[in-house]
């Protein structure tokens, strides 16, 4: 009897809290989306999205459209319910599917081209070298492709010269007859960087013109990426010790540090490795200016005799902050210290009568 009248107040209890409002609409809601493409997989951007109710209820209200962001939109609806998605864009037939929503789904929606046109973009590129330096030149190849539905006739590849690059050939543009559809074709062209140009990643714009059968006139724009890198010209100057010393001695050595690039140099150090005992085995530099020049300095001892071999090595940052560093390798030849013996003094005149009264006398 007891566990019955518990049982009851624990229900009373239940029925008496709340049910949240964000648990309703999880219960109530699916998600369902659409994404819109072209017949090659590219996402098509602003593609109309409309929704309607196979089987409308009185109290059903509308659902508004939406526009695909980067080929993608999505609704809120109520499950267990048929719609009918209806997608359109300009210049693609309309794209209509019936889908029954129970749970989250997700939806494809492929659109052909209403008419036969051609359609070229960029399908990759490659610079060489991948990192210019300020000054030199680079070589840019460009691979188009026809992904549209009619042969190009006419197509220009054009590259605008910017404030750093600048076209090395007679023209920074290539021309073709025609590109069928499908098909794909290379473009190199050869481009200056100035000398003023930093570090960095620079944008050169690429236009592409092409007409279709009709004669009319297309234009697409794409975008390539250059590497611009400031390489530091870091060199030992001055390198100064003794070819040959003697075990165990005291010698010197010196050498400049000097950038004989045109850029500063950032992070510069020196280390050296050595089975001989040093006086400094590294050096920190820091920031040196172009054409300007910095002095290691460093006393050595050599405790075993031999051919020595030790490595000088500096080290830099790029604008970029990548380590970089350079090896220079030096010898050293140490003699073995001979000890010698001093030759015996000969005696003074009062040592010699001395040992002779000594001998006299049986003394000696």
């Amino acid at each position: 009897m007891k566990y019955t009248i518990w049982c009851i107040i624990g229900f009373i209890i239940a029925a008496s809290i709340p049910v949240s409002s964000t648990f309703l609409q999880a219960e109530e809601y699916v998600e369902l989306t659409v994404e819109v493409e072209d017949i090659y997989g590219a996402p098509i951007e602003d593609a109309r999205v409309s929704l309607t109710y196979v089987f409308p209820r009185p109290e059903d209200t509308d659902i508004i459209d939406q526009l695909t962001e980067r080929g993608v939109t999505s609704f809120m609806l109520e499950p267990y319910r048929e719609y009918v998605i209806t997608v359109s864009k300009a210049g693609y037939l309309p794209f209509t599917q019936l889908v029954e929503l129970e749970e989250d789904t997700t939806v494809t929606a492929v659109l052909e081209y209403a008419q036969k046109i051609p359609v070229i973009h960029v399908k990759r590129y490659a610079v060489f070298p991948e990192e210019v330096e300020p000054g030199e030149q680079f070589r840019l190849q460009v691979v188009i492709e026809n992904q549209g539905t009619s042969d190009a006739l006419n197509v220009k590849v054009q590259v605008t010269s910017t404030q750093f690059f600048s076209p090395v050939q007679p023209s920074s543009s290539a021309y073709f007859d025609r590109l069928d559809v499908g098909d794909l074709t290379s473009v190199t062209l050869t481009f200056a960087v100035s000398g003023e140009a930093f570090s960095g990643v620079y944008d050169l714009p690429l236009t592409i013109s092409f007409q279709d059968a009709t004669g009319m006139v297309h234009t697409a724009q794409e975008t390539v990426g250059v590497t611009i890198l400031r390489i530091p010209r870091v060199k030992l100057l001055n390198v100064d010790f003794p070819q040959e010393v003697q075990q165990s001695e005291h010698f010197a050595f010196s050498v400049e540090i000097g950038n004989t690039g045109r850029f500063l140099v950032n992070g510069l150090y020196l280390e050296i490795e050595s089975d001989m005992d040093w006086e400094y085995s590294s050096y920190y530099v820091g920031s040196l200016e172009a054409g300007d020049f910095d002095t290691f300095v460093s006393e050595v001892t050599a405790s075993t005799s031999g051919t020595h071999e030790f490595t000088v090595t500096i080290g830099y940052v790029d604008d970029f902050n990548r380590e970089h560093h350079e090896e220079f390798h030096y010898t050293l030849t140490v003699t073995e210290k001979v000890t010698e013996t001093p030759p015996p003094q000969e005696k003074g005149l009062l040592e010699r009568f001395i040992s002779w009264i000594k001998s006299f006398l049986g003394l000696n």
